[in-house]
């Protein structure tokens, strides 16, 4: 009777009471990470986020941040179909275990491991380089996995304290009646001490196994201190003669694949946009040089326009009478769609009234050949 009031497991299991408030507390931090992952999920189904169709782009938007050079995120950029299914199957499985409580410490490990390779991949946009990301928070996560092994999580309010309830009643029936006694009921997992140092092990490793890829994996754009760019593009912004509205010329145009060189001279005047956060993306180094001075940030008293792809994570700003230069590495070809985001609209809302989203004027495509 001890297995149905008790943990299941060993001794080193018995230190922790199921039904105590710390255990339920550990069981409601449990259900939040399951809420995040649940979170996450929708993120990923929701169609109008696109996140199979951009993963590509999601992927290589980290590139140039990443230590030990661009290979890994270019490889996995290159083959987004099995990575994107691959994010969102464990994302499922995360977000069910947790929050249904069902192998539970396989879940810590799993989550454990996924966190130390996001940590790793994007250690330098999270701890190095300025502007921050979305995987600033998985240091947090790997302190909550780690308590939740070391705590017992999933001992109540659990598929995996359900299961193991059924199968110790189960086996006491079967001793009561002389028949043959299963070896083990279900558990969530090993002594928390056995498992916290398989866990531990399986952080370091896979967390240094990504470092070393991301070392190990050789870029497919040329390395070394200085790469000769293999193609130029020249943008200008201009007033149009006719109806006086600021326009990209050409607003439609090809390049090829390999590292490109953007030149965008603006002749427009300069514009305070205070609610601009003005941080460059998607660029070498996250960087542009504005009249030969690099700059990750731009000041927002002096953007007239800007230069957006999505797709490609890539986040461009132009300030008025300057030249910005920037560089970017393309790898897949298709036909991505530009716009500005500064409003330099001429109606009453220079948010929406033309020439915003207007092509031809402040959005057009970029064909990658």
């Amino acid at each position: 009777m001890g297995e149905t009031s008790g943990p299941p497991t060993g001794t080193g299991a018995r230190r922790f009471d199921v039904s105590g408030p710390r255990a339920l507390a550990l069981e409601f931090l449990r259900i939040a990470v399951g809420l995040v992952w649940a979170l996450n999920l929708v993120f990923i189904v929701a169609p109008q986020n696109h996140w199979f169709a951009d993963f590509s782009a999601t992927a290589l938007s980290y590139a140039p941040t990443t230590i030990g050079g661009p290979g890994l995120a270019q490889y996995v950029g290159a083959h987004a179909a099995v990575f994107s299914w691959l994010v969102a199957l464990v994302t499922t499985y995360l977000a069910a275990a947790f929050l249904l409580g069902f192998t539970t410490r396989l879940a810590c490990l799993v989550g454990g491991v996924f966190s130390a390779i996001l940590l790793a991949t994007q250690v330098g946009s999270t701890f190095v380089f300025p502007g921050g990301t979305d995987v600033g928070e998985h240091p947090l996560y790997l302190v909550i996995y780690i308590a939740l092994v070391v705590g017992g999580a999933g001992r109540t309010l659990s598929v995996d304290r359900w299961l193991s309830d059924t199968l110790a009643r189960r086996r006491a029936e079967h001793a009561a009646r002389g028949l043959p006694v299963p070896r083990r009921a279900w558990t969530a997992g090993p002594s928390y001490r056995f498992f916290l140092a398989y866990f531990t092990a399986g952080i370091l490793v896979s967390f240094a196994v990504t470092l070393g890829l991301m070392v190990a994996v050789p870029s497919s754009t040329p390395s070394g201190v200085g790469p000769t760019p293999v193609y130029y593009e020249n943008l200008t912004v201009s007033l149009n003669p006719v109806n006086g509205w600021p326009q990209y010329t050409p607003a439609n145009f090809t390049v090829p694949t390999g590292r490109v060189v953007f030149t965008i001279t603006d002749h427009d005047s300069p514009m305070n946009w205070s609610q601009c956060p003005c941080v460059v993306s998607g660029t070498d180094k996250s960087v542009e040089m504005v009249n030969g001075s690099p700059d990750h940030i731009v000041p927002s008293s002096n953007v007239a326009h800007s230069f957006n792809i999505p797709q490609l994570g890539l986040d461009v700003y132009s300030p008025g009478q300057s030249v910005v230069v920037f560089t970017i590495d393309l790898i897949n070809t298709g036909t991505f769609v530009w716009f500005c985001i500064a409003p330099c609209g001429a109606g009453a809302n220079p948010y929406t009234t033309p020439p915003m989203g207007t092509p031809g004027f402040m959005t057009g495509t970029m064909t990658v050949s």
